[in-house]
């Protein structure tokens, strides 16, 4: 397998793998741990891993709250125009309106059916384990003629960047063990071909798959190398945190280790030290002590120490008890690594009592938040770029598979997508919002025409922000009818 990889390759996947069993708790300080053979007792080996709990609490920050898809219409019509009284938008821009929605129900679909919220949570723990970040790809179904979109850890992909241009992937292989035994690993590829000349080529995108045995022989070749009918490889690769230029990056979980050790090395230490306090060393003198009959070591226990020997002095027994004195420092050190753990992980160690002021308002709250807040935006700023870039595959995809039969998608919809694949993605914080002052602010933004009311409904955390925007147009026209039964007339029940 090194000879196939090549040695880096090689090594990075055996040392993310590493990573992977350090969130799981299977590798940890103890794992290379010898006792020493002066001690004659079993130390405290306490396992406490705070480090998956600091991944698991960053993934849910960023995916505990749903995201949502939305396709924004380009403004074709004079603004102007569109904030005057009776404004009725022209042919191009309710044909622009309607191919906007036909974009955001068609990947509104494929997400709902992809189960993309669980998914995005999962992905963001693989995310912040590994050094190279977590990829997406995506799949036509022949027998349901449904796209799946597939995440996968990067301790199953070995990518190949253009030398150019890093974000370009030129070749993606997705390899796995089928068995326990690892005799059956299956391997799936993908080329990004150009084919022609520089002027009037084109990209084309190869696909090939095969079975093959614990000696890289193959076994069974399930499909050709052969042309995929695309032009692009349908695969995102989303990183971590990383430098320009930087095919791989930093593990969020990697930086944890060394300071989650250490707690778990000065609480084993610290229950060591209890035990000894506890259960003090006997001390036995002028007593001939019998192995084979020992004292019992119970509450109420009593002792036959023998009679008295002028000679040897009367017989005696003792606790050797150290009077523990460092009881303060420990807890004083490891409240102090704990802190520490939480400003490199950045999510914050907030006491109850904090809280308990007699009232906290929305800034407050945020203010308290502030590094994991900050720590999440950041990582929403690579998040929306990807699945920006996923969506417009989905939807290039769709059009490639249209003609299939199976094809279950709306191809009224999908006729009216163009080459414009833009969307944006609707980030939230999982944070209790201050809902009359979250409300405020929306209605503000949209009296000054810095938010629509469609923008406002979904920022609101409302489901279904256009079934909402067409109730709430179906309302005004009602009022303005009861109102004004000869003059009123209703408001277009397009998308402004």
């Amino acid at each position: 397998m090194e000879e196939a990889l090549g040695s880096k390759e090689f090594q990075r996947i055996v040392d993310e793998i590493k990573l992977y069993r350090r969130y799981e708790g299977d590798l940890n300080v103890w794992t290379d741990y010898v006792k020493p053979k002066e001690i004659d007792y079993e130390p405290t080996q306490l396992t406490m891993n705070y480090p998956r709990k600091l991944i698991d609490s960053t993934a849910a920050w960023q995916f505990e709250k749903e995201p949502k898809v939305t396709v924004p219409p380009d403004v074709l019509d004079d603004p102007a125009d569109m904030i005057k009284p009776g404004y009725t938008p022209s042919p191009l821009q309710e044909e622009e309106n309607s191919r906007a929605k036909a974009k955001e129900r068609l990947l509104t679909w494929v997400w709902e059916e992809n189960r993309m919220h669980e998914k995005l949570l999962a992905a963001a723990k693989d995310r912040a384990i590994s050094r190279t970040g977590v990829y997406a790809r995506l799949h036509y179904d022949t027998r349901r003629g449904e796209i799946k979109i597939l995440w996968h850890p990067s301790t199953e992909v070995i990518a190949v960047h253009n030398e150019w241009d890093v974000d370009q992937l030129d070749e993606v292989h997705f390899v796995a063990w089928l068995d326990e035994e690892q005799t059956k690993l299956w391997k799936l590829s993908y080329y990004l071909v150009w084919k022609g000349d520089e002027d009037t080529g084109n990209y084309d995108c190869e696909i090939e798959e095969a079975i093959y045995d614990d000696g890289l022989t193959l076994v069974e070749k399930r499909v050709e190398r052969e042309s995929m009918g695309l032009d692009f490889i349908p695969v995102v690769h989303v990183p971590t945190d990383k430098l320009s230029g930087q095919t791989s990056g930093f593990s969020e979980l990697e930086k944890l280790i060394e300071t989650a050790d250490e707690i778990d090395r000065k609480l084993s230490d610290y229950s060591d030290a209890l035990r000894f306090e506890m259960f003090a060393i006997t001390l036995l003198t002028n007593v001939e002590y019998d192995p084979k009959n020992p004292f019992k070591i119970a509450p109420g226990a009593i002792w036959d120490l023998g009679e008295t020997n002028k000679e040897i002095g009367e017989p005696d027994a003792k606790k050797l008890e150290s009077g523990f004195k460092f009881k303060e420092a420990i807890e004083a050190y490891l409240d102090r690594l704990q802190k520490r753990l939480h400003e490199i992980s950045e999510v914050p160690m907030v006491n109850t009592a904090d809280l308990n002021t007699g009232g906290i308002n929305d800034l407050a709250l945020k203010m308290l938040y502030s590094s994991i807040i900050s720590k999440t935006q950041r990582a929403w700023i690579v998040w929306q770029s990807r699945l920006q870039t996923l969506n417009e595959y989905i939807l290039r995809y769709m059009k490639a598979r249209q003609e299939h039969p199976r094809f279950k998608y709306e191809k009224e919809w999908l006729a009216k997508v163009d080459s414009n694949y833009g969307s944006k993605i609707v980030f939230g914080l999982p944070l209790p919002e201050d809902q009359k002052a979250l409300v405020e602010q929306l209605g503000e933004e949209i009296a000054y025409e810095l938010e629509s009311v469609k923008g406002a409904i979904t920022r609101s955390g409302k489901e279904n922000a256009e079934v909402k925007f067409m109730e709430i147009l179906q309302e005004r026209n009602l009022k303005k009818q009861v109102g004004d039964p000869y003059k009123a007339e209703p408001e277009p029940t397009s998308n402004e």
